[in-house]
Parts: structure tokens; sequence; C-alpha cells
């Protein structure tokens, strides 16, 4: 009669060679014998696993590593399972148990920065992915990921670099071929942008009225409306409308100085004396008085490569109703960089260190769109429904989509400039209870009942002001 270890050694035998069926039965009659072996449980939650049972395979495998944590393969496996089953954190922490246990796992390392990159955490997959490749030159996943973190970066060049490398190692790769021809295309429309800016090296975006919303409610907020109104007009040959919607004087000439001031078009509603911005409707109003056919929403203290401008505006000009000039990546610029931002005016060095700082949202909605003016006002334009701040940027990607609208993304990641927070920029706000239950009454409607909203006018109210 053989051995537990003996039979431990013909079931591996039979999973190696793929006799599934006989591996599922003699694991099952080890554990028979001895429940809590180690060896038997991670190779029958494995099979499980393969077999569909995903979570039964996590189960045996967490227990496995429960009764032996000195198996790397086991928290490796057990990290893969919670990876597929988006349980991200934790399958980076199996990751790095069997990286501890195995500092030379080429597939853990691979695997890891995966999961770190899914979550935003770009810098941290760098830095496991580089060690890797200079230990592993010919590690083909190893340059398809540190491709795709270039693409996710807006950079492809470096991408398709990265996806060369990994076809020159194996031709056969059709991962890395599929993206490097996306990446090409990427880089090409990138750099006929670039060839066709003026003497003076901006863009040309004559067709485009920029809407920048304003509320003077901290110092750091007159500081990033300066900075980004000069960046903007810097890159871009456009129009700039600043919006304002607080009762008294205007505060955008003292933030701007006279000079950029004057190179910008102002409206300024004064009808609103709280302390809290009725931004949807101020837009609305915005958008009501540009006359270009594209209108572009462009918060105050966010940044983009100019490059992504031209690129979103190209996408509303191809049909879009709304185009993110960024892939949904949304990083908060804190520091010093934020400072070095507003000496280059350039988004450039953002763009370098960005993977080192935090990401607020993977796939945020928010901080700036371009829009078909017609198409944004025949659609009910922004809802006047939501006051302050949270869930409008959600409510409109909703609904234009509800309506049969195009709704695009460009390249490129998007960057955030730290600033202080008052009440109206934070979820403290007293609206935002009001504002979430606004959004899912839009996602619970029909398109019928939706045009209807739209037609009545239910989406527009008088702006905010202490009467209500």
């Amino acid at each position: 009669m053989a051995t537990i270890e003996e039979a431990l050694g013909i079931a591996l035998d039979h999973l190696k060679a793929g006799r599934r069926a006989e591996a599922v039965d003699l694991y099952g009659r080890i554990l028979d014998a001895d429940p809590d072996n180690p060896e038997a449980l991670h190779r029958l939650g494995l099979l499980a696993a393969l077999g569909g049972d995903r979570e039964r395979g996590m189960a045996m495998i967490a227990r496995s590593v429960e009764r032996d944590g000195g198996d790397a393969d086991a928290h490796f496996n057990l990290g893969a399972l919670l990876h597929v089953s988006l349980r991200t954190e934790e399958a980076i922490a199996a990751y790095r148990r069997a990286l501890t246990l195995r500092a030379d796992f080429p597939d853990a390392e691979y695997h890891l920065s995966e999961a770190l990159q899914a979550i935003g955490r770009l810098g941290e997959a760098l830095d496991v992915l580089d060690p890797l490749l200079a230990r592993h030159p010919h590690f083909v996943p190893g340059w398809r990921q540190k491709g795709d973190i270039e693409a996710d970066l807006g950079r492809p060049g470096a991408a398709v670099s990265f996806y060369e490398m990994a076809l020159a190692i194996d031709p056969h790769d059709e991962g890395s071929r599929d993206r490097l021809a996306a990446q090409a295309a990427a880089y090409r429309a990138r750099r006929a942008i670039l060839d066709g800016a003026g003497p003076d090296g901006r863009l040309d975006l004559r067709d485009v009225t920029v809407l920048v919303p304003f509320r003077a409610d901290s110092a750091d907020r007159k500081r990033n409306l300066r900075w980004i109104v000069s960046f903007i007009l810097k890159h871009a040959d456009t129009t700039v409308l600043i919006g304002e919607d607080k009762a008294g004087p205007s505060d955008v000439a003292e933030a701007l100085g006279p000079d950029l001031a004057a190179r910008c078009r102002h409206l300024h509603l004064t009808g609103n004396d709280t302390p809290f911005t009725h931004k949807t409707h101020l837009l609305n109003r915005m958008a009501e008085a540009a006359d270009t056919p594209i209108v572009a929403l462009h918060d105050t203290d966010v940044v983009v490569d100019p490059v992504q401008y031209a690129l979103a505006r190209d996408a509303v000009r191809g049909g879009a109703a709304m185009a993110f000039p960024y892939n949904g990546l949304f990083f908060w610029i804190l520091g010093r960089e934020v400072h070095r931002f507003g000496h280059t005016l350039s988004a450039a060095p953002l763009n370098a260190v960005c993977p080192r700082f935090p990401l607020m949202h993977r796939n945020s909605p928010g901080g700036g769109a371009f829009f078909d003016r017609a198409a944004l006002l025949a659609a009910g334009a922004y809802n006047e429904r939501f006051v302050s701040w949270g869930y409008e940027d959600d409510e409109i990607v909703e609904r234009l989509r509800k309506l049969g609208l195009r709704v695009e993304r460009v390249p490129g990641p998007l960057y955030h400039l730290e600033h202080a927070r008052p009440e109206n920029s934070t979820d403290r706000n007293p609206f935002i209870d009001a504002n979430k239950a606004e959004l899912e009454r839009i996602q619970a409607m029909d398109v019928d009942a939706l045009r209807a909203d739209v037609a009545a006018g239910r989406l527009r109210r008088p702006l905010f002001s202490s009467a209500g």
C-alpha cells in the first residue's frame, strides 16, 4: 500500500501529464486519509478552479496556505484566483507572499505588476517589472506589460518599443502584435497633431470654446485658475470663457491679472449668494453663450497634455457627442510638482512623475470633457438639479449614452493639482445625498421617460441661492 508521500508523487505525475480525472480522484483519496494535507488541498483546489469552480478552488488553496505557508506556488495560485475574482488587493498580498518565499519568481512578479497596474499603482508596477526584466531579459510577458503601462501613461512611442521587444523575442506573441498596431496608430495621430501646430507652437482649436467654471473659494483656486488659463492659451489658439455664479464683484481680474483676463471671455451670474456653486446651471449658460460648434468643460485644477485636447476635439468632429480628453486615469499631483507646473506651464514634467503620485480614479468621468455643442443642448445639457459637487459628471455620461449618443475617451492621463477643499468641493456638502438620488433616478429611467424629462425641461432649475 502506497504511503501518502508516494500517493502525492503519483497524483502530481497525473496532473503534469494532463490526466485530471485521475489526479482529482487520487488527491481526493489522500484528503480522505489526511484532511489537512496542504499539498493535496493546493493541487485539488487548483483542479477545482480549472474545472470551473473558482470559489471552491480558492477556499481549498487558502486552507492549504493556512496549514503550510511555505509553498510559494500555493500563494501564487491563490493570488491568481483572487486576481481574476477582482479581489485585487488580496491578490497583491498573495503574490508578495510568494515572492518572499521565492525571490526569483518571474510569473509571480509579472502578475503582481499586472495587479498593481489594474488599481493604478503604476510606480509600484514598474518597480516590480524593472528588476524582473534585468534578470530575465527574455521574459516576453514582462516587456508586454511595460508596453501596457506606457500606453496607460499616454506614451505611445515608448509603448511601441516595448511591444517590439516582446515580438523580437517571440514573433508569435499576438497580444503584443495587436497592441503594437494600436499604439503605432496612436503615435501617428499624436505626431500629426504636433506637426500641424502653428508657427508659435499652438494647436488650432479655434472651433472650441473652453468653459472654465470658477469659484474663488481659496488662494489655491485663484492660483490654479491663473496657471490653467495661461497653460491653455500658451498651447492652444482657442477661446477661454470663465464663468462665475456668485453674488457681488467678480474675482477673475484679481486672480488672472488684467493682461490675462483681457484675453478671456467672462460670464458672471450674480444671483447665487451662498458658498455652494451651482456649476451645472452655470455651465449651461456658458454653453449657450459660446459661439463655436464645440465646447469643452475644463475644471480649474486639472491639466492634460495639449495633444489630448486636439484628439478629443477630433473625436467630436468625428461624431462623438462627448469626448474625454484623457483615458480615465486621474492623478493627484502634490507638493512641489504643483509649483513646478506653475513655472513651466508644461504637462511633460507631470507625465514623468505621475506614476509616483496617488491615482484618484481609474475611470473618472470628471475634470474635463469636449462636447458637440448642439448635441449637448439638445440632450438637455447639464442636469441643473445637481447643486455643488458630486455625481453630475456621472449623470451626463449615463444620460448621453442612454439617449444613444457616442461618448469616447482619448489616450493619456489627467493630472489634478492639489488645492484646499472647502465644503463646497467635497462629499461633505449638504447636497451630496440629493445629487446621488438624482443620478439613481436617471439610471432607473427608460429612454422614453428620459426624453420626456428633457423635452419638458425637468432637468433645468433656477440658479441656486439662499432663497432656495
